[in-house]
């Protein structure tokens, strides 16, 4: 392949992934640093229940639950126990119910944009953002495979490229052995 290809094609993998990158550290950056993801939580209702109650009727208590409180709202899909479930995605206002020694009890959740953004970032957005947030993922990967491999046949960047290469290897190693 030639050279000016690999770079185009670098750069390609580059400006696709570019706002997809920075949100994802982005979001990750506010987790670290402030840890506020906030959100408003209203209890909707209680309801008695059987505390012998299996996972699926849980579910279908939910299910039916969310129809009568809210008739627009729309979820994909419900995640969780035969004691604790919620609506997915959590990227948007979402429910829980969760069942504690007979009692149900529903739970409104309106996330603040940091947490929607760590939402997101953890994969717990619409499932169709899944499929995409993976292709992004292996986009990032080609773009980085891409610029390394540019930088090490490069004489002029091969020096550079080792270094930060190895000093990013050894702080991730550092962190992780910390």
């Amino acid at each position: 392949m030639k050279r000016i290809t690999l770079i185009k094609t670098h750069l390609y993998f580059t400006g696709v992934t570019l706002v997809f990158l920075a949100l994802t550290a982005l979001s990750g950056s506010l987790h670290l640093l402030t840890g506020d993801e906030t959100e408003v939580v209203k209890e909707i209702k209680s309801i008695s229940v059987s505390t012998s109650i299996q996972k699926d009727e849980l579910t279908t208590l939910f299910e039916k639950e969310l129809k009568n409180i809210d008739t627009d709202y729309r979820y994909d899909y419900i995640k969780g126990s035969s004691t604790s479930q919620m609506s997915r995605p959590t990227t948007r206002t979402y429910y829980t119910i969760s069942l504690v020694s007979g009692i149900t009890t529903i739970k409104k959740h309106e996330p603040s944009l940091n947490k929607r953004l760590m939402e997101l970032h953890k994969g717990h957005g619409p499932r169709a953002s899944r499929n995409i947030l993976g292709a992004l993922g292996l986009f990032v990967i080609a773009a980085v495979l891409s610029g390394l491999w540019l930088g090490l046949s490069s004489k002029a960047f091969r020096t550079v490229t080792i270094a930060t290469v190895s000093s990013g290897a050894l702080i991730y190693l550092l962190l992780f052995f910390l």
